[in-house]
Order: structure tokens, then sequence, then C-alpha cells
């Protein structure tokens, strides 16, 4: 799969690579989002040298190091290093002998940091020195994001204040998929999304699945020799530390209790022992905290947990509750399985992503008024009253955008529009919001394009179509 999207992330590192002054970058962000490749292909372009951190003792790292930096500076690796003060001073000297100034890169560096904690200070003067020569720019990269954020945000941390570029590497948007795994419409481009989210790594492992998304579903994933068959545990044993003694919390949270209450319950612990696992998990970007729209997350007291990531969603949904089923059934009973409960996979991630576009997309944002934008969309929920899927308010707060979103495998008729779109008019305000309400409806698909975008009795309507096109610099 070739490089995609990233381009604001690339520019900045390119920007800071080419001006020959020095530098000190942080890339992090969860495991399988693309740090790895995002930092080759800028080694790439700049002849950088790139390598990555094991998890060893300090004079094995130092010799792997060695090894890396030899590939660019010849012999670099006959000599033993006593200490890394002393590496990184060979290094500036053979890198000002060369007027080589990078980027040097070291992927998973609290591998180091975990087999030495003065490396950071040591980091922390080598990168100085280079600063005040203008030479070297240097990165560090991780996916133990707590690690990462804390060696370059903490006060008390020695590389506190170095970094010139910080980059916290999120999921790929929707918009790309389609194009990475050469799918035939916006509409395959949603459920496939709905499996693998913005992960490159899993955009790969499909890649050579192309439109058969049920055959790549059930080879990766359901199949008990597939590559992502155990994946959530994966994920956890990954982190540093460990992160396995999460794995209760992500399974109940995974299959339905979403209250700290019902977590708590179902686990037999303490609700007030609840905020520091929850913290975790939503830190390596697992899980997230919704309260309604409009209600502060600090102060709500409706705030629910939900699995975050798109793919270990659909692995609860369909995987968890039928383990031994799955590690038993031959590939047909797997694949029938699947397919009766692909729709509501599907349904939950085209939720999500109707949310999500509505700071994006240009024809809603002409909807907002003369301020020109939305709020972060939300979900809103009271007592007994009917949920809405979509809420937003524009930036001055004079409109109120109300959404109701839908799902099917087949396109909705225009009686069904028309129906839906009743329905939607005739539902109560959210109690405590106000605004002209502007309605949209989400449906994944239409039978008459003419419906497409251009409202149905004062309701916009949104497709699959309309929603991928909204990512800028992709095409449906």
């Amino acid at each position: 799969m070739r490089f995609i999207d990233r381009e604001q992330e690339i520019a900045r590192l390119v920007r800071l690579g080419r001006e020959r002054n020095g530098g000190f970058a942080a890339v992090w962000g969860r495991r399988r989002i693309g740090k790895s490749e995002l930092l080759k292909e800028w080694c790439r372009r700049l002849d950088g040298v790139y390598t990555v951190a094991d998890q060893s003792l300090s004079a094995v790292q130092r010799v792997s190091f060695a090894l890396a930096l030899a590939e660019r500076f010849v012999g670099f690796a006959d000599v033993t290093y006593p200490s890394w003060k002393s590496l990184f001073e060979a290094l500036s000297r053979q890198a000002e002998a060369q007027d080589w100034h990078g980027p040097l890169v070291v992927d998973e560096f609290p591998y180091w940091v975990e087999a030495d904690d003065a490396l950071p200070s040591v980091l922390q003067n080598w990168v100085d020195a280079e600063k005040r020569r203008g030479g070297i720019v240097c990165a560090i990269a991780g996916s133990v994001q707590h690690m990462m954020q804390g060696l370059v945000l903490d006060s008390d941390s020695p590389l506190y204040g170095r970094v010139d570029e910080k980059i916290k590497l999120p999921p790929i948007d929707l918009g790309y998929i389609k194009e990475a795994l050469s799918l035939r419409s916006a509409l395959d481009a949603v459920k496939a999304y709905a499996i693998w989210g913005g992960v490159p790594r899993y955009w790969v492992a499909a890649e050579r699945f192309g439109n058969d998304l049920d055959t790549a579903v059930d080879e990766l994933v359901l199949n008990p020799i597939g590559l992502f068959h155990e994946e959530p545990t994966t994920l956890l044993q990954s982190e540093i530390p460990t992160a396995i003694s999460l794995k209760p919390y992500l399974d109940v949270i995974g299959l339905g209790a979403n209250r700290v209450s019902e977590i708590a319950a179902r686990l037999g612990v303490a609700a007030t022992a609840m905020s520091r696992p929850l913290a975790r998990l939503i830190e390596i970007g697992l899980v997230k905290k919704e309260v309604p729209f409009g209600e502060s997350e600090k102060s709500s007291k409706k705030s629910l947990y939900k699995v975050s990531d798109p793919f270990c969603r659909f692995w609860f949904s369909v995987m968890a509750k039928r383990r031994s089923v799955f590690d038993m059934a031959p590939a047909k009973v797997r694949m029938n399985i699947w397919r009766n409960c692909r729709e509501h996979v599907f349904a939950a991630t085209w939720e999500e992503i109707a949310r999500s576009v509505v700071v994006k997309h240009s024809g809603l944002a002409e909807l907002a008024g003369e301020c020109g934008y939305w709020l972060p969309a939300g979900r809103w929920w009271q007592g007994e009253s009917p949920e809405w899927n979509v809420v937003s308010a524009n930036g001055d707060g004079t409109r109120l955008l109300l959404g109701e979103v839908k799902w099917s495998g087949e396109p909705f008729s225009g009686k069904e529009v028309k129906e839906l779109v009743q329905r939607l008019k005739m539902r109560k305000i959210p109690a405590g919001l106000s605004g002209a309400v502007q309605y949209v409806l989400f449906l994944s698909s239409v039978e008459s394009k003419s419906l497409r975008n251009k409202g149905f009795d004062g309701v916009k309507i949104l497709t699959a179509e309309d929603v991928c096109s909204s990512y800028v610099g992709t095409a449906v």
C-alpha cells in the first residue's frame, strides 16, 4: 500500500528537517496507527536514518543503534560505546564531518528509557548541543502514550520544552479507505471502516481482499488462526507497563456495561476504584467517555464509557460472546454468524461517522448561519425522553442541529424518506437547548439521487456518498 494521508504531519516534519538548525520532534499514538511508516517516509524524503528500539539491556540497545548508524557512517559499529553519552558524542562528530543534519529517528523510544531511566537527561544535553551548533534533527516516537507524553509534556521531565514539533497521530480519515482498499463505492467504504477503522495496519492486511469484506473478516479475525483474532489482548499486552490487567474492564464495557456503577458491579470492585483503569483505557485509545451534548464532561452525572475504536467495537459485538463457537466452527458457520451480525456493526459505526462529519461537511456549514461552523456533535439523552443521535450548536449559539441516523442494507425509498422526515420533525427538541433548528437525516443510501444533499421538506439528507466526499483531498 502506498503512503496515504498524513499530509499535514509529513509537511511539518519535512519543514523541521530542512531548517538545518538542529531540532527535536516527538511522535506518538496508539498501536498500529502508522507512526513508523510516517517516520520512514520522512527519512526517505530527507536521507535520514531510522532505527527502532527493542526491549533489551542498554548495552545491547547501543550495539543495535550503532549498527543502524553504520548504514550511514561506515565503521560506526566497529567501536564499543560504554555509555549513551559516548555514543551520541561520536555521532555528532561523524555528522559534522559529513555535513549531515538528519533526520535521525528512534522509534519505540520508551524501550530505551525502560532500560535506562537516565537516558532522557543524556538526550536532553545532546539535543541542546545539536541545536546550538545547528546540527542534527532528531525525533523520538512510541506507542506507549503516557510515557511519550510524560517525556515531552511533563514540566519535571528533562526533555520538557525541547520539542520543536510534537505530533499525536490520529486514525486516518474515512475518506481515504475507498482508494486504499480499491472499494467500489462510498457505502462499501463505510462498511470497511466499521471493521478496520482508521488504523493503517488493518488496512494493509485487508488490502489483498479488495471489495470482499466478508472473506477479509473471516480470514483475519473470525478464524482462530487469523492475524487479528486476539487483537484486544495484543493491544493491551504491548503497552509499557503491560495493560493486560485492564482486559476485564474492556471486556465488560465492550459487552454493554457503560456506566461506572454497572462496570464496577460486573467486575465486583468498588466504583471509587474505577477512575484510574478507565483513564488508562481512554489514554490507550480504546475507550471514550461520553456525556450528553451540552453538558460538561467533568461535572455531568450521566457519563457513559464506550469502546471508541471501530475494530474493537466490532470485535466485542461479534466475537466476544461467541469465542468458543468461532474457535471450533468451520468457515461456513463463522460466515453465517457474521452475516447475521454485520448490519448492526455497520449501523453503529455509521452513527459515529455522522457525528464526526458535522464539523467537516461544507453543506452543513451553510446551515450554521453567519458564523459558518458547528461545534463537535454529540448524542443527547435524558431520562425517558427520546434520544437524539446527532446534536450540535453553531458557533454563536443561535442555531441548533438535530440529526437522526439510519442504516439499511437496501437504499431508502422516497416513501421511507418522507416518513422519516415527518417523524423527525415531530420529535421534541432536547430540553435545555435552544436556537433555530436545522434538521438532518443521515441515511446510508437512497433510491433517488434527487434526494441526496438537496433536502426534503426542509430537512437536509446526507448519504454515505455525501459524507465520504466531505473529507478534504479524497474522492468518491
